[in-house]
């Protein structure tokens, strides 16, 4: 059972729902960042979504649209999306990207499969394929 599905199951057998947190790999900036999901984790977030800032983000609101713009100006990068996926791992949380398509062919998708995997990451959302 991979770790996503125990964390699914543990809450099942506590009768609960299950807390998620989103936040832009980068926003406000990478060290803040890692250490707002290190604090969200400590209190409570089951399971987090790293968003990989993209240039376009069509299919998200005003808030997280800003806040990708934020991340990009700084200078935001996939390596940081993999070390806020490594942190909070660490943390207890099992981390999933929320990315659209475009980016992860771009960086290549057997080397972000494995770079995700071996920063402890679970999974990929893929909001923009069918």
């Amino acid at each position: 059972m991979s770790r996503l599905a125990e964390t699914f199951a543990a809450a099942k057998a506590d009768h609960r729902a299950l807390l998620v947190a989103y936040l832009p790999a980068g926003f406000p900036s990478v060290a803040e960042g890692i250490g707002l999901l290190e604090v969200m984790v400590e209190n409570g977030v089951d399971v987090v979504e790293v968003g990989l800032p993209y240039s376009d983000p069509l299919m998200d609101g005003p808030v997280i649209q800003a806040a990708v713009h934020q991340a990009l100006t700084a200078g935001a990068r996939i390596a940081d999306v993999m070390d806020t996926v490594t942190a909070t791992a660490a943390a207890g949380a099992p981390p999933l990207v929320m990315s659209y398509w475009n980016p992860i062919e771009r960086f290549g998708v057997d080397r972000f499969a494995d770079e995700l995997a071996a920063a402890g990451g679970v999974g990929v959302i893929t909001p923009d394929l069918t």
